[in-house]
């Protein structure tokens, strides 16, 4: 699988790594698991940094309208988005521009300045907690 995603439950973030090129299916499997597990309301930083290759433009609208709609009625966490490569980030934009419902969703270069992004628009402590099973 091309993303590989953690939960850290008491920072209610979910981290999310895409390692070789990143299909829709498997950004909507994770999502999908999110709604799931009642962890939709959780930050998220998608780190993107190791991905050269990008996804076709119609596939980042799917994505991108999927997570829309999964928005719809729910309360759905913010997205940092890292990137490393021009083709990424475009790819990211278009992202951006389709499924920014009623939740935000940047892109950065550094996954340092994401986390501070996070922290500083949704904090930790505002953020319902899941109860685990």
């Amino acid at each position: 699988m091309g993303i590989k995603w953690t939960v850290a439950h008491p920072e209610r973030l979910i981290t999310a790594i895409g390692e070789v090129p990143v299909t829709a299916t498997e950004i909507l499997h994770c999502t999908d698991e999110f709604a799931r597990t009642g962890i939709s309301t959780y930050r998220k930083l998608f780190d993107l940094s190791r991905l050269t290759g990008t996804m076709s433009q119609a596939d980042m609208r799917l994505v991108g309208v999927r997570m829309a709609q999964h928005v719809f009625g729910h309360a759905f966490g913010p997205i940092a988005i890292v990137v490393s490569t021009e083709a990424v980030a475009g790819s990211a934009r278009i992202f951006q521009a389709v499924s920014a419902a009623d939740r935000q969703v940047q892109i950065f270069r550094d996954p340092y300045v994401a986390r501070v992004w996070l922290d500083v628009t949704a904090p930790a402590d505002q953020i319902p907690k899941v109860a685990l099973e």
